[in-house]
């Protein structure tokens, strides 16, 4: 599954709430240049996971609203991304990075367990049911994916 891609025009549209020009974001971002600012609000490029929270901060958001997601249901990728985490660093005691990114690409199987469900929840920063509904999200899209190209 591709990752949620930032909204653009919202980030644009926080930015200019909060009175921002796209240098004094950079600046607070600790950005070489605007240009970065310039091209994730076009949307040419994505910023790396690690800047989604740290925009969400300088911009007084929520990370979830920067992404193009639902944010009272996003899928288990938008977590990740709001706690600013890459899939290789979304790892702990009893949970592989690869038994996270199939979960995350909502690939069906038994579900996981409470082990992982915790381990998730300690890694993204979120409660356990909040990780629960994002697999449930996360194979829903899948699934609805599969059946849409099927």
């Amino acid at each position: 599954m591709a990752r949620p891609l930032l909204r653009g025009d919202r980030l644009q549209a926080a930015r200019e709430a909060m009175g921002l020009s796209r240098e004094e974001l950079a600046t607070k971002l600790e950005l070489s240049s605007p240009v970065r600012v310039r091209v994730w609000e076009t949307g040419l490029e994505r910023p790396r996971p690690r800047f989604v929270p740290r925009l969400a901060v300088a911009l007084g958001v929520n990370p979830l609203y920067l992404l193009d997601v639902d944010p009272d249901d996003p899928p288990l990728a938008a977590l990740r991304l709001a706690a600013g985490l890459a899939t290789n660093e979304v790892t702990g005691p009893g949970l592989s990075v690869m038994t996270y990114v199939r979960l995350e690409d909502g690939r069906p199987g038994a579900d996981p367990s409470a082990k992982v469900i915790a381990a998730i929840s300690q890694a993204l920063g979120v409660d356990i049911s909040r990780v629960k509904a994002a697999v449930r999200r996360s194979r829903s899209d899948h699934a609805a994916i599969a059946a849409y190209q099927g």
